[in-house]
């Protein structure tokens, strides 16, 4: 007699299903996990290779890190329209854009490695760069830059200007130019600061760092940082301050908090869940004896002596770095203007 298989029920099928499903439920929060953390460790790498690009760079500029304006002092690279006749307004080469370019011509840093694997913004990797006789250089629009040091057109920001023969062709601030190609955040090198663009080897000053959000002192000068409410944020065009909005809480963390990578000046990159992290001190003197020592908020331009936040997160600011406002203490954004005269203000870019 033949023996007869016996078919699946249809309870058996619908637990090997549930188990199945059970299994799957299980798996892919760790899977979900493990795809984020080798981001994160690959963010890491890129912001400390972005920095190595840095020191190799000043190992051969005296130590300091590139600053357009005093490289391009000829003008073979970019033209400032005004710039003859006031030789300041020179220092709006100093821009996000075309710092970084300066690495990626030079061969010490790849687009790649300036998109962030955990990027969630208007960003992707550039992919249109042009190392020989660029365009939008001096000469380009027929083939006589071959001494431009860098390419103008390098997006580093989604508001960054374009460039066609050294000069603007679209200025910087006009709405949505393309994605941004650069997803850190940097020291602005203007003013008392430039003076921290350079090689130091501190372990303790920071250079780099995962773009951030805006945030409010709460409390009085002792107080506490706090994310810039949705009702003072105005719209989502880069141009305003975004604080509990901005899509840079997401990078890491929970989108209720900031978290990211700081890449330090002796090259060593922690990650920190706070805008001010506790390895960054600054001694704010006009404050009460016992409260003078605080953590430095990093995406903030505070006042050297009392903390007073000297960013205004009002709709369509710019951050003023002259005069009362020229300070030290810790300060990472990047940038896509910068209006040297008056008050010296960048405009920082904000999502």
């Amino acid at each position: 007699m033949k023996k007869q298989n016996r078919a699946f029920t249809l309870i058996e099928l619908l637990v090997v299903i549930a188990i199945i499903a059970l299994l799957i439920g299980i798996l892919l929060p760790a899977i979900g996990k493990a795809k984020k953390t080798a981001a994160e460790l690959k963010d890491s790498t890129q912001v400390r290779s972005i920095h190595q690009a840095l020191v190799v760079f000043a190992n051969s500029n005296n130590d300091n890190y590139p600053l357009p304006s005093r490289l391009d002092k000829n003008d073979k690279t970019i033209v400032i329209a005004g710039a003859s006749g006031n030789p300041a307004l020179n220092a709006k080469k100093d821009t996000t854009q075309h710092i970084f370019s300066i690495l990626i011509a030079q061969g010490l840093v790849e687009t790649e490695i300036t998109y962030s694997p955990v990027e969630t913004g208007n960003y992707e990797q550039y992919k249109d760069y042009e190392v020989d006789r660029p365009t939008g250089a001096v000469g380009g629009s027929n083939g006589q830059s071959d001494q431009a040091l860098w390419d103008p057109n390098y997006r580093a920001t989604p508001l960054d200007a374009k460039w066609g023969n050294g000069q603007v062709t679209t200025a910087a601030g006009t709405a949505a130019n393309g994605a941004g190609g650069f997803s850190y955040a940097h020291i602005p090198p203007h003013q008392l600061r430039r003076g921290s663009w350079q090689n130091s080897f501190s372990s303790v000053d920071p250079v780099l760092s995962t773009r951030g959000a805006a945030f409010e002192l709460v409390g009085g000068n002792e107080g506490t940082w706090e994310l810039l409410d949705a009702d003072q944020e105005g719209a989502a065009d880069g141009k305003n301050p975004r604080g509990v909005s901005s899509v840079t809480l997401g990078m890491f963390g929970a989108r209720t908090e900031w978290a990211g990578n700081v890449c330090f000046n002796d090259n060593h990159v922690d990650k920190f869940n706070r805008p001010d992290p506790e390895p960054i001190i600054w001694q704010f003197s006009n404050l009460n004896q016992n409260a003078r020592s605080q953590s430095d908020n990093i995406f903030v331009n505070e006042d050297d002596q009392d903390r007073t936040p000297r960013n205004n997160p009002q709709t369509g600011s710019t951050v003023p770095l002259g005069g009362e406002f020229n300070n030290r203490n810790a300060f990472m954004w990047q940038y896509y203007d910068v209006t040297p005269t008056g008050t010296y203000t960048i405009s920082p870019y904000y999502d």
